[in-house]
């Protein structure tokens, strides 16, 4: 496995969805009982609309960037759009649905560290999903040259 076939936008998708995956694991609300002891929290599979489904699109996007980087043979079915609207449209909808939940919060719970970090990788997404339509637009989503 060659990871300098990856340009920076697939780099920057690979690393994000692992992120967003990961970080969609951790606390993203909780409740503290203060003096009566403990605290409750909940991570972002307690959401399908706000938690799973921006990190099955982050997958998506992963599975995208690893079968055309490291599966050139292998035939991506033709879309009405290119695979770089696609990286912009579902890294998009997922910082949306992320920085939303982060905004809107959950009534009578106070956010936990997992949450802004999911942010930051659905952010990541949305990044990496502008790169790489950029790349496609500007003809340039080759590899970065190799050092050696």
């Amino acid at each position: 496995m060659d990871l300098n076939k990856l340009t920076t936008s697939d780099k920057v998708i690979a690393g994000s969805a692992i992120a967003l995956l990961i970080f969609s694991f951790l606390p993203w609300f909780k409740v503290d009982f203060g003096p009566f002891g403990g605290d409750v929290t909940v991570n972002g599979w307690e959401w399908f609309f706000w938690g799973i489904l921006p990190v099955i699109l982050g997958i998506v996007m992963l599975a995208q960037v690893a079968v055309s980087a490291f599966s050139p043979d292998t035939k991506l079915p033709d879309l009405p759009v290119t695979w770089g609207q696609v990286h912009l449209g579902a890294g998009a909808l997922a910082a949306i649905l992320v920085v939303l939940k982060l905004l809107i919060g959950q009534t009578g719970w106070d956010r936990a560290f997992g949450l802004f970090l999911a942010a930051i990788a659905a952010v990541g997404l949305a990044v990496g999903g502008f790169l790489k339509f950029q790349e496609e637009k500007s003809g340039t989503s080759t590899a970065p040259p190799s050092a050696f």
